[in-house]
């Protein structure tokens, strides 16, 4: 079949499906009050961004099992993790900096902007306030001064807005990328076939097929 059919009902797929838990999710929170404001968004928004996400890094593996289990494994990193490791950087005073650097260099994986849209919409009042003064002194009497200002609407650039477009970037980047990479365009490169992109076309290494002397014979039945 053609690539684009073939690419475009297993999105289509994929992102219907990826909707069946992510609408019981929105369910589930509306229904137990923990409904926080503006999360719904980034959860309707986070299908359309990983499907295309995981095609593409699905072709550095050469197995199927390797490929999950390692998505499963930096999902669970970026969403479960790295989410709370830059929330406390961004709230104690010394590491602000990091923190706050570490909130967009992390972007780069779309779990990572659900999880933090969801931790700040619930529990993001605690940043803004830490960041309400312009300077702390420490114990030792050290003045730190505190970098920025958090703003506290929740569709702020720095906040739930960001993080909603960066996971519509995902996608058209993704899928740009998932065209190149069909399209072949690493094979003008030298450099790129040593990352072991291939397409979904690729044959290479696939092993040739047995012909058996019945099929051969029936086959040559045929064409006389």
């Amino acid at each position: 079949m053609s690539l684009a059919g073939y690419w475009g009902s297993n999105i289509i797929f994929d992102i219907i499906m990826a909707y069946i838990p992510i609408l019981l999710i929105i369910l589930l929170t509306s229904l137990f009050d923990k409904f926080y404001d503006g999360v719904w968004v980034l959860f309707l928004l986070f299908p359309p961004a990983i499907v295309p996400y995981t095609y593409v890094w699905s072709f550095i593996f050469k197995s199927d099992i390797n490929a999950q289990i390692f998505t499963l494994f930096i999902h669970f990193v970026a969403g479960g993790l790295l989410v709370i490791v830059v929330f406390c950087l961004q709230y104690i005073p010394q590491t602000m900096d990091v923190g706050d650097a570490l909130r967009w260099v992390c972007c780069v994986f779309p779990t990572f902007c659900v999880t933090h849209g969801i931790l700040f919409s619930s529990s993001g009042k605690l940043i803004v306030d830490s960041r309400a003064v312009s300077s702390v002194e420490t114990k030792d009497n050290k003045i730190i001064v505190i970098p920025r200002k958090i703003p506290p609407g929740i569709w702020e650039w720095y906040n739930l807005k960001g993080d909603a477009m960066i996971l519509v970037l995902h996608f058209v980047f993704t899928m740009i990328l998932l065209t190149l990479i069909e399209l072949e365009v690493y094979s003008l490169f030298d450099w790129c076939p040593k990352l072991g992109w291939r397409s979904s076309g690729d044959v290479r290494g696939v092993p040739k097929q047995i012909m058996y002397d019945d099929v051969l014979n029936e086959e040559r039945r045929v064409s006389a």
